[in-house]
């Protein structure tokens, strides 16, 4: 049989490694690419240390069928209602220049299958700083005719505390952010429902259950259809 190629980006972060962690080796050939090695990384799993300052729109990425971008700042909780005009800058190279840059790298390398995650409540209009450059970053991507293209839309992912403690942060606001998140999701009812915390872990296999059949043409995902 023949492995389904797919390429990884963020496998170093909290969402993207744990994608990495569920991807079936015995299924799939997976690529990584990270500035640093990504832990738990997988003796069959190829990882590529790379300079992601260097991208262009002439950048070509290791040959794949599929690629996953999992990329993004951890910011803190309450930047996520207000980004300070100090912290646009790095915020914008990861999560808007980074990504977009990435995409038109795979349809320069031929890669026509991509999977992204984005956040719930995305739009390029929105005074959001963040909601503003994640629907930016969909705006781009959905323009350049992937023959499938996977938008995963979450809320806030939950089971971030057990990665915090490996990686040796102590951060106040995750705790808090965690725990509304698991206090308020009885209430995420009606047009709330595509609000609730969404389990990485739920997140990360919907991601993967979707490589096995890709769908032609653009699907977004939201809690409700992870």
């Amino acid at each position: 049989m023949v492995k389904q190629k797919i390429l990884l980006i963020g496998s170093s972060g909290f969402a993207g490694n744990k994608v990495m962690q569920k991807i079936n080796n015995d299924i799939y050939e997976l690529t990584t690419l990270s500035r640093n090695i990504p832990k738990n990384l997988n003796k069959n799993t190829k990882n590529i240390i790379f300079d992601f300052d260097g991208l262009n729109d002439q950048s070509i990425l290791p040959e794949s069928d599929h690629m996953i971008i999992c990329l993004g700042t951890p910011l803190k909780l309450w930047q996520l209602l207000y980004i300070n005009e100090a912290d646009m800058p790095s915020f914008l190279k990861v999560d808007k220049d980074y990504v977009i840059k990435l995409a038109k790298a795979a349809k320069n390398s031929g890669i026509n299958n991509l999977s992204l995650i984005s956040a719930i409540g995305a739009n390029s209009s929105s005074v959001n700083k963040y909601l503003k450059a994640k629907g930016e970053v969909e705006e781009a991507v959905t323009s350049m005719g992937f023959n499938s293209l996977n938008i995963y839309r979450p809320s806030h992912i939950c089971g971030r505390l057990k990665w915090e403690r490996q990686i040796g942060s102590k951060r106040i606001d995750m705790f808090i952010g965690e725990y509304a998140s698991i206090l308020s999701k009885p209430l995420m009812i009606g047009p709330f429902r595509d609000f609730k915390g969404v389990d990485i872990d739920v997140l990360a296999q919907s991601i993967i259950n979707n490589l096995r059949s890709p769908k032609n043409g653009i699907q977004y995902f939201t809690y409700n259809n992870f």
